[in-house]
């Protein structure tokens, strides 16, 4: 059956490169779903059969931030648009679901996950960064009722020190896990930065919120530095929220951390470009995946874009490019980890992956994306 995109290639023509297909399957594949209770809502993984296992709204702001990311890269398009309403609308349903509505949401009906015991407060900033993104790139009007919804939870998330927690426990929720996610550290720099960054494109969010997020910040890059991430993956989301605003008063005094950070996480790699899920003196643990590779990729070349003088090595960012290229499938769909027998597809790094790949191809225009927010998934 051929498919009718203006993400997807013309019939006749030859296998096309990896970030066209990941593009096109982000894009008209499966990873929003079209129908039924939970139209709009993007998928965090898909079975070996293509149907979502669970939607997420953190990945919610995520393909709305990919959607805009999309419209200022390579121009608007109505197809653009009509997803991110679509989003937007399974967001409402997403909030109307209580007080404290799930983290993951099972299409099987599994309520069990214990990420469903707490509100967390990445997922929530994730949720309005996207939409503010995707205000910003005129792909939607905010509804205020959803903007509301998520200035509850945020607010929600205000400790009494003025600071966002990681989570917050639901009522009656198990006790969580001591884990990365659960409690405050660098990573939450992505979070904070995207409220700065969607506030004010969404008037509805309460100014408690914003300032929470200001000081959130703050305290983001004062963690980056005292006690940087082992693992992989919220390092970057550290080095993420820092470079998505290159405006901030502590910019310039931070990017030099950051640029030492990522040499170091770079020492790591493997000769064919493939970084630990956690780091260590002894070269790293854990299983190489796609998003870390996607995310490193993006990394070095705002860094390269930043510092040009200074530049990471181009030779292992050359590596991981075509390892990163080297997981898209001929669908378009990418993996959670890489030399896994598993035929699930992973959404999230899908979104990075296209991403990295396309941010690896672009100059250092001097009039250019990488001056202002990069739009980073």
């Amino acid at each position: 059956m051929m498919v009718s995109s203006s993400l997807a290639p013309p019939a006749t023509a030859a296998v096309p490169p990896a970030h066209t297909r990941v593009a096109a399957w982000l894009h008209d594949g499966p990873a929003q779903l079209h129908g039924g209770e939970h139209a709009g809502a993007v998928a965090g993984t898909l079975d070996a059969s293509g149907a979502a296992t669970y939607v997420y709204p953190e990945i919610a702001g995520y393909y709305l931030q990919w959607l805009a990311w999309r419209a200022r890269t390579f121009g608007p398009t109505p197809a653009l648009a009509a997803r991110a309403v679509d989003v937007q609308r399974w967001l409402a349903v997403w909030l109307a679901r209580g007080d404290a509505p799930r983290t993951r949401v099972f299409l099987d009906g599994t309520t069990g996950d214990w990420r469903n015991d707490a509100v967390f407060f990445f997922d929530v900033a994730m949720v309005a960064r996207g939409l503010g993104s995707a205000v910003q790139m005129r792909l939607l009007a905010p509804d205020a009722a959803v903007v509301a919804g998520v200035s509850r939870q945020l607010e929600r998330l205000i400790a009494s020190d003025g600071l966002f927690s990681a989570c917050v426990r639901n009522e009656n929720g198990a006790e969580l896990p001591h884990r990365w996610s659960t409690r405050r550290g660098g990573f939450l720099a992505k979070a904070a930065a995207g409220i700065v960054t969607s506030a004010p494109a969404l008037p509805g969010l309460s100014a408690q919120a914003a300032a929470a997020a200001r000081a959130t910040l703050d305290a983001s890059l004062d963690w980056m530095q005292a006690r940087p991430h082992r693992e992989a993956h919220p390092l970057l989301y550290t080095f993420e929220g820092i470079m998505a605003l290159p405006g901030h008063r502590r910019f310039a005094e931070v990017l030099p951390v950051v640029a030492a950070q990522f040499d170091a996480l770079l020492a790591h790699a493997a000769p064919d470009g493939a970084l630990p899920e956690t780091l260590g003196d002894d070269g790293g643990t854990g299983p190489a995946r796609v998003d870390v590779l996607a995310q490193t990729l993006r990394i070095g070349c705002l860094l390269n874009a930043h510092r040009p003088r200074q530049q990471v090595d181009r030779i292992a960012l050359a590596r991981i490019a075509r390892l990163l290229a080297a997981q898209v499938r001929p669908s378009g769909a990418v993996g959670f980890a890489m030399r896994s027998n598993s035929d699930q597809a992973n959404v999230w790094a899908a979104m990075f992956a296209d991403q990295a790949l396309a941010l690896a191809k672009r100059p250092r225009e001097p009039d250019a994306w990488w001056r202002g927010d990069p739009l980073l998934v």
